[in-house]
């Protein structure tokens, strides 16, 4: 028998890789062709921020000042998260811009966050000042404590934030009589101490003080606690006329 000989065919050719990627772009472009009706893929825009009843709500665990930059012209009240971190530019930004800050209470309510700051400070003290200091921070949130310093730039401090941020605080310190007469210099500090918590709370009321200077040596822990959040959660007041005239001259030509 003979046999058949094998036929063979023509041998394939080398495959180019630029060929294939060719193939599989045109595929891809059909796909997104087909998928849009033909037309090409649209990229939507970032949405704007949800608007709230009468303001805007952010979203975010970070309110940042770019944020608050970034919101329509005219905007006057912002939602955020209850947790939610705002910087301080942030902060700034808004008291500026006459923003209201406004978070999301965990009932579901809303709370302003633009609160009153209140600063904790503590100079020339002998006894245990800074647990003291760190006792009224735990009992008032969103209290803020000024590193330790000497009694004068504490003071100068103080002021600074009582003017730019209209701050209230408490002064813990041994010369409580010296302190406040320093701290009564700045037109923005009106400071008050006494011998006792019911004195120094009378003080505070009769000359509406955001201050309190006192020695906490002399004073109760529960009481010196019951004064700081008596202090930071006190609406705000009108101050007394006879502290917002300008004081007279002496008339003497050697001053």
């Amino acid at each position: 028998m003979t046999a058949t000989p094998l036929m063979t065919g023509p041998s394939h050719a080398a495959v180019d890789p630029e060929a294939i990627r060719g193939i599989v772009a045109e595929v891809l472009r059909r796909i997104a062709a087909a998928s849009t009706g033909g037309g090409p893929v649209a990229v939507a825009p970032d949405p704007p921020p949800p608007v709230a009843a009468g303001g805007v709500s952010l979203p975010g665990r970070v309110i940042s000042l770019g944020m608050l930059e970034k919101l329509p012209a005219g905007v006057a009240r912002v939602v955020v998260e209850a947790a939610a971190v705002i910087t301080p530019s942030a902060r700034d930004h808004a008291r500026d811009k006459g923003i209201a800050i406004e978070r999301l209470a965990a009932a579901g309510g809303l709370q302003t966050a633009t609160r009153v700051p209140f600063l904790i400070a503590h100079a020339d003290c002998r006894g245990d000042a800074p647990a003291r200091a760190a006792a009224i921070a735990r009992a008032v949130p969103g209290s803020a404590q000024l590193p330790a310093s000497g009694l004068t730039d504490l003071v100068a401090a103080l002021a600074l934030h009582a003017s730019r941020d209209a701050a209230r605080g408490i002064l813990l310190t041994s010369k409580p009589a010296l302190a406040t007469t320093l701290a009564n210099r700045s037109a923005s500090l009106r400071a008050v101490t006494a011998r006792d918590p019911a004195g120094l709370a009378v003080a505070a009321a009769e000359c509406n003080a955001n201050l309190l200077v006192f020695d906490p040596d002399t004073f109760p822990a529960a009481a010196l606690l019951r004064l700081a959040t008596g202090l930071a959660a006190r609406p705000a007041g009108e101050t007394p006329a006879p502290l917002t005239a300008r004081p007279a001259g002496c008339g003497c030509k050697g001053h």
